[in-house]
């Protein structure tokens, strides 16, 4: 699986990737060939988005995260560009908020997730948005252990722009000739179909204040995507969208009064595609004093035959910022030259702070 989405058209020779398959390129035709792709009356695949920094973006990570946070409100948004020495670049950028004990409910979350991703020259489009909610059951008071479902319903809209495209038969024998037709017969330029994802964490964070245990997290995430597995094809035969089964887990544990590690993988399997990513970072705290906890964070992640990525982040009280860079491992790195996505993050808790106590300071007897 890649890390973004795939279209493939399964008679066809040509494929647009959103995200480099791992395989070698075995044919040297021009980049702008390499990247076009024909239609035809074969069924066509796709696959979903998703990100590299998956421990920040919850809203696409899995249902069950709506509401699943120490605070009471939170919104958070994702950008993505990847492919800049390859093609026209595909960017994606996502926005979400949710809210904890919703409406006075305590244990309730909701919340809304959109996203809107642009790829490479035919201007492929896919917009999402999509309303959610979960419930959170407490296991373990003291522990801090909990259990959430989620649920999350909503639509996708996916556009494409055939006119920058080309095609196999307007290649005469010795160069692409634009005057010669594409014999396509095109059903449709766009298509909508309703989403249902559903999904459950375990987590267990301890509450002990004054000491190195609240720092202590164990999360454990299962999720399906796509249910109702929607009709995607744009060329008139049924073609239904592959479930995606998502599993992540994210940990952390202090190894010293100032330093955190944090180990986390995420496996996600759609279709016949696989994605394995696995990694972590290592967190610096700087300052941590009632409300203002302040941090920096950095680390190291693998994507299994496809990439490897660096992440710098940090804390600041109630924001959390990350920026990634993948360097592109696949059979695409002739063309790649290594270079694959930069994908910057951020989130923001709202919550009410008690308040600050004072400090007096005894000043000596006046005589």
């Amino acid at each position: 699986m890649t890390s973004k989405k795939e279209w493939r058209v399964a008679s066809g020779e040509l494929q647009l990737h959103a995200q480099a398959r791992h395989k070698p390129l075995r044919y040297h035709v021009p980049i702008a060939l390499l990247f076009s792709f024909v239609f035809c009356t074969s069924t066509l695949r796709s696959q979903d988005i998703h990100f590299s920094q998956f421990f920040n973006t919850p809203y696409a990570t899995n249902p069950a995260s709506i509401g699943l946070f120490d605070g009471e409100y939170r919104a958070g948004g994702v950008f993505r560009q990847q492919w800049r020495s390859v093609t026209t670049p595909y960017r994606t950028f996502g926005l979400g908020g949710d809210a904890a004990n919703f409406a006075g409910v305590r244990g309730l979350g909701a919340g809304a997730w959109l996203y809107n991703d642009r790829a490479g020259d035919s201007r492929l489009n896919t917009f999402h948005l999509s309303l959610g909610a979960s419930w959170t059951k407490k296991l373990n008071a003291a522990k801090g252990e909990t259990i959430t479902g989620g649920l999350q319903f909503g639509f996708t809209t996916i556009s494409i722009d055939y006119s920058a495209l080309r095609f196999d038969a307007q290649f005469n024998g010795f160069y692409f000739d634009p005057s010669l037709a594409n014999n396509e017969l095109f059903q449709r330029n766009g298509l909508t179909h309703p989403d249902l994802h559903a999904g459950a964490v375990y987590r267990c964070a301890p509450v002990k204040a004054g000491s190195t245990a609240e720092r202590e997290l164990v999360q454990a995430g299962f999720a399906l995507f796509n249910i109702t597995a929607p009709d995607v094809s744009f060329n008139g035969e049924n073609s239904p969208l592959d479930l995606r089964s998502a599993l992540h887990v994210i940990t952390r544990f202090p190894v010293s009064e100032k330093l955190d590690v944090q180990p986390m993988a995420q496996f996600m399997t759609q279709g016949k595609f696989r994605e394995f990513d696995i990694g972590g970072t290592v967190r610096f705290i700087m300052l941590d004093r009632y409300t203002m906890l302040r941090t920096l964070q950095a680390g190291l992640f693998w994507r299994a035959r496809d990439a490897g990525y660096l992440f710098v982040g940090s804390e600041y009280d109630d924001w959390t910022l990350g920026i990634s860079y993948d360097i592109n491992l696949s059979g695409l790195v002739p063309a790649s030259r290594n270079k694959g996505g930069l994908e910057l993050t951020a989130v923001r808790v709202f919550r009410k702070k008690p308040v600050v106590p004072a400090r007096f300071k005894a000043c000596p007897t006046q005589l």
